[in-house]
């Protein structure tokens, strides 16, 4: 069998075969077209509607001949300019290894999209792509600045039949990525049956740990399970980190951790709130996951929340302590491009370098809440993001994701924020809205009230 692009649909002979995604790739149309998602990858693409179109039809009932007249006929199109449409949507979904061709006798009737369930225009995805779910308020570390203040587990926490069952909720709504984290996850007796029921979901899973503990049944179970990444929290090197984690053997303990994934061969990143106490060992932590073979690392500026806010006043970041934290992560991503991947939350690199020529009195604002992720609490409620707490959206044991997603009202707020609804410096910065919308709404509503204030991590009145 020909599975080139070009032998299927120029070769008369191949226009026979007929195309269909891998079971495991989520399709999901959109207002703009269609997002497609591959969870062994982790990679998505944005669609057009025509490449959604084309997409949909390859749905294992249509040959590639049936799918290169029902473009033709859906939008008009010369035979060379659909051609060529056809051939570049294909070509991306083989890059992302999304698409397979089958031999076998043509279907005699196409099967077509139906085109009436492409959501209505707005200004939102109609789901969230990634959710961040507490799965447990239990936790073996006494940490000054978690952001759940967690502990002993909750009254009220999912038990294993309706996360099971919160699980296929956010399977129908198409949520792309789910990441797990507490508490401390491991502590949950049932993770690896809640593991391994993302699994068969369409979803990818990364898990959040402290890695202080890791017991051998669960090494075991992740070796068998497709976890995307699993995240191992260093906040300082040896004794920082042990006495910032208020346990002695902590920072062995989690470097042991990393090691034995790494063995495994499951993929392990480093991640850091970044505080007034650690800012300057930022470099040695960047340093040690390189050692540890990791393959990413991740800045989380300290916000005040949760138990961080009875800590706020040692713990935070003042602005020439964040023009620090982004000119280090500019730095470092420049020396390790290809070796490590540094990402962050919340930073304003580009400020590092001079404003747009062209600048903007007014666009759309906001962060990532409400456009593309939601926070789940350990009893099923949903939040804006996990910073959001003081904003509950409903709980997905009573009322479905796609409900909450669509009518909440603070989500309603957080997608319509123009630049001129944001206090200063936002107001009158030449970077926004074209590189920056206006910083993180959670830091916003944590340190001044009010979720349309300007972000106080932000540097740039110090640098002018």
């Amino acid at each position: 069998m020909k599975n080139t692009v070009n032998e299927c649909w120029t070769d008369r002979t191949e226009k026979h075969l007929i195309p269909s995604l891998f079971s495991f790739i989520t399709l999901r149309q959109e207002r703009f077209g269609a997002l497609i998602f591959n969870p062994y990858l982790g990679t998505e693409e944005e669609l057009d509607p025509i490449e959604a179109y084309i997409v949909s039809l390859c749905n294992g009932n249509n040959s590639c001949r049936q799918v290169e007249t029902a473009v033709q006929r859906r939008f008009g199109l010369p035979l060379s300019e659909s051609w060529r449409r056809i051939s570049d949507t294909v070509k991306k979904l083989l890059q992302m290894c999304a698409l397979t061709f089958r031999d076998g006798e043509e279907p005699a009737r196409p099967r077509l999209p139906d085109t009436a369930v492409f959501p209505e225009d707005g200004p939102y995805l109609s789901a969230p792509k990634n959710i961040i779910w507490d799965v447990t308020y239990a936790c073996n570390l006494h940490c000054p600045h978690c952001l759940t203040a967690s502990g002993r587990a909750q009254k009220g926490e999912l038990d294993t039949n309706q996360a099971l069952s919160l699980i296929d909720r956010l399977a129908d709504a198409k949520v792309f990525s789910l990441s797990l984290v507490g508490g401390e996850p491991f502590l949950r007796p049932d993770i690896l049956v809640l593991l391994e029921h993302i699994s068969t979901a369409n979803m990818r899973a990364d898990i959040a740990t402290n890695g202080v503990e890791l017991p051998e049944r669960i090494l075991r179970g992740l070796r068998d399970l497709p976890v995307f990444q699993v995240q191992v929290s260093i906040d300082g090197i040896g004794e920082q980190h042990d006495q910032f984690r208020g346990r002695k053997g902590a920072f062995d303990a989690a470097c042991c951790t990393v090691q034995r994934l790494r063995e495994e061969g499951i993929a392990v990143s480093l991640s850091t709130t970044v505080t007034a106490e650690n800012v300057d060992t930022l470099n040695q932590i960047i340093d040690l996951a390189l050692e540890l073979d990791c393959s990413g690392f991740k800045a989380i500026p300290f916000l005040p929340a949760g138990r961080g806010r009875d800590n706020a006043d040692w713990l935070k970041l003042d602005s020439k302590e964040h023009l620090q934290l982004s000119q280090t992560l500019v730095e470092q991503s420049r020396r390790l491009e290809g070796r490590l991947n540094i990402s962050t939350e919340t930073c304003f690199p580009f400020l590092l370098e001079p404003p747009p020529a062209e600048t903007y009195s007014n666009g759309p604002m906001g962060c990532s809440a409400g456009y593309d992720i939601l926070s789940i609490g350990a009893d099923g409620t949903c939040y804006p993001c996990p910073f959001l707490h003081d904003f509950p959206l409903g709980n997905l044991m009573n009322s479905s994701l796609r409900y909450l997603w669509r009518e909440a009202p603070v989500l309603q707020t957080l997608r319509t924020l123009q630049k001129q609804d944001i206090g200063e410096p936002c107001k009158n910065c030449p970077y926004s809205p074209l590189l920056c919308r206006g910083g993180c709404r959670a830091a916003a509503y944590l340190e001044c009230g009010d979720l349309q204030a300007g972000d106080p991590t932000c540097f740039q009145p110090i640098i002018g």
